[in-house]
């Protein structure tokens, strides 16, 4: 083997030991969220109105206190409300809980999709030509389930994560001609889609881990009897990492803020989010994977032997001057399966004339991780292990979440 295939290949199999860590299944954690309001002086009739948490089928409050003011439900909401008749600054209000995450929705059924489109303005609008689109990509679709799950990854392979529209509001319509966005971008467009085909949806407003805490925004879809989330961002359709924190359902992105209102001043205030993972593990395997290598084509054939719907992430990974890395998001009925097939590209191996290509496959709750045996004289190729490994690493500290499917992106 050449010295560059040698650095890929120790680059592959360093990854291989981090890839563990790929996918959160539940998580418990502890959030601190503070309001600092700012003034010159004493200001009057103070009043702070601030989303805080989620209750929802995939997050679960488990405790939560407040400094000051109060923690009130509405509806889904935990929101902070404070109020003062005269106010000294600088006054710093600290809310803090306990909550336990795990995004594992059970999908019975795959209803068809809704005769009818939903009347949206703002940021989530959409134009005759998006609606044309959706009806199109998605006409070959069983239902409503698969054909999120295609518009998901459409929606995340089309548009360019782009930093320099951090703090953009990003309507649906501009990214959809412009395909370039962050979360709030990618988020809006895949509404946008949802609503020109009358499938009702949240716009989700919170936090996920990727190199650290940021801000997040993602989807939630009501689909037959059950809410749904989405992210296009990370290519997940319904079983979503845990590492994710839910603070506020709003139509798009201007739903989502936190308001101060007072009279004298000027003032302002400021929030800051700290977030300590303290439990932390897999996923239950979502699929069975195998992988295949007839001399010619690779082959990971996956499988849903349960009796529920099955959209589980994947990512083929192989050293990359064999193959290009390859991810999406699968559509799995009970009983059945589907084959993923490449081509190696076997002319970039050396003088030898037997190899051993490393392999890795990773989905929710499943890792097949092995290598490809190639004989370049006799033209053949064999895997050395076709069985399916379950995930079963603990993780319990957020050090531990080098995680391959984000490693390109930042989130605002």
């Amino acid at each position: 083997m050449t010295s560059r295939a040698l650095a890929h290949l120790l680059f592959f199999l360093l990854f291989c030991s981090l890839a563990h860590a790929s996918y959160a299944g539940h998580m418990v954690a502890e959030v601190e969220k503070e309001w600092n309001i700012i003034s010159n002086g004493t200001i009057r009739d103070a009043t702070l109105d601030s989303s805080f948490l989620l209750v929802s089928p995939y997050q679960t409050i488990l405790e939560m206190n407040t400094t000051d003011g109060e923690l009130v439900r509405d509806g889904d909401s935990i929101r902070l409300h404070y109020t003062s008749p005269s106010l000294q600054t600088p006054k710093k209000i600290i809310a803090t809980a306990t909550i336990e995450v795990r995004y594992f929705p059970t999908m019975d059924s795959n209803p068809p999709l809704p005769n009818r489109t939903l009347a949206v303005s703002g940021y989530t609008n959409y134009t005759p030509s998006m609606a044309e689109f959706a009806h199109s990509y998605t006409q070959e679709s069983g239902g409503q389930l698969d054909a999120m799950v295609s518009l998901t990854e459409w929606v995340h392979k089309n548009v360019e994560y782009n930093t320099n529209f951090w703090g953009s509001t990003s309507p649906a319509t501009e990214v959809y001609s412009g395909r370039e966005a962050v979360c709030v971008g990618y988020t809006h467009l895949l509404l946008a889609l949802a609503n020109s085909m009358g499938i009702e949806n949240h716009y989700v407003s919170g936090y996920v881990f990727s190199d650290g805490w940021q801000q997040h925004a993602w989807a939630e879809f009501k689909i037959g009897d059950q809410w749904i989330p989405a992210d296009p961002t990370f290519e997940e359709f319904g079983y979503l990492d845990a590492r994710r924190i839910a603070s506020s359902y709003s139509p798009d992105q201007s739903g989502a803020v936190d308001r101060l209102s007072a009279k004298g001043g000027p003032f302002s205030f400021d929030t800051v989010v700290r977030i300590h993972i303290s439990e932390s593990t897999p996923f239950p395997p979502v699929a069975n994977a195998y992988a295949a290598y007839d001399g010619t084509e690779f082959s990971v054939i996956i499988s849903n032997a349960g009796s529920r719907y099955a959209t589980p992430s994947y990512i083929v990974t192989f050293p990359p001057y064999i193959h290009a890395e390859d991810s999406g998001i699968l559509f799995l009925p009970p009983g059945e399966r589907q084959i993923l097939s490449y081509y190696l590209n076997t002319d970039a191996l050396g003088g030898s004339s037997v190899y051993h290509i490393p392999y890795m496959v990773t989905m929710q709750g499943t890792e097949v991780s092995d290598t490809i045996t190639y004989s370049r004289d006799l033209g053949t190729g064999s895997t050395e292990d076709q069985s399916s490994c379950p995930i079963a690493l603990v993780l319990l500290s957020t050090l531990l979440f080098t995680t391959k499917s984000r490693r390109n992106y930042k989130h605002a």
